[in-house]
């Protein structure tokens, strides 16, 4: 099961409720041993249409620091982000309301979305593996994963980020 809790205070605990109403953070745990059906049940009820795996770990992946990098700069998407951990683990950290992080450990079996406009970044956690599956909307003509850093002037303009900030009265 997933473990969510503030960055600065790992004893203050949030619920995958709070996650949802609060921050827009949906959490499933899949079954790991059949994923591939909810997988494509999930797929057709949220309309995903395209996947690809991404593999994170010393051995496989040659510019692993880098992606790391990249992937710990505070950012957001002008679509949802859909991950599932098919084996390891790894964090994701997602901004509160108050600009606070809040740190969400997942492991296999995790399945997480992201709201489009949520400020968020991603890490490996100590044991540095993880094997991802990103899920992306059908309506797109070919997978798009494009961050927008937040310290970029006018990422707080962009239509998604005005829609979630809205929406989640931040």
């Amino acid at each position: 099961m997933v473990l969510a809790y503030y960055l600065n205070d790992k004893s203050r605990i949030v619920s995958l409720e709070e996650l949802s109403s609060t921050v827009g953070v949906l959490y499933n745990k899949l079954n790991t041993d059949n994923y591939e059906t909810e997988i494509e049940q999930i797929s057709k009820e949220r309309g995903y249409g395209h996947r690809s795996m991404v593999y994170l770990n010393p051995t496989s992946t040659p510019n692993l620091e880098e992606l790391l990098t990249k992937f710990f700069e505070e950012h957001l998407h002008e679509y949802e982000e859909i991950r599932y951990i098919v084996e390891g683990s790894g964090v994701f950290d997602v901004r509160d309301k108050n600009d606070e992080w809040i740190r969400i450990d997942v492991e296999k079996g995790d399945l997480l979305v992201l709201p489009a406009g949520i400020y968020h970044r991603f890490t490996l956690d100590e044991k540095r593996n993880v094997v991802a599956m990103r899920l992306f909307l059908e309506t797109m003509k070919e997978p798009v994963w494009t961050p927008f850093n937040r310290n970029v002037e006018g990422v707080d303009d962009f239509e998604c980020r005005k829609q979630y900030v809205q929406q989640f009265d931040l």
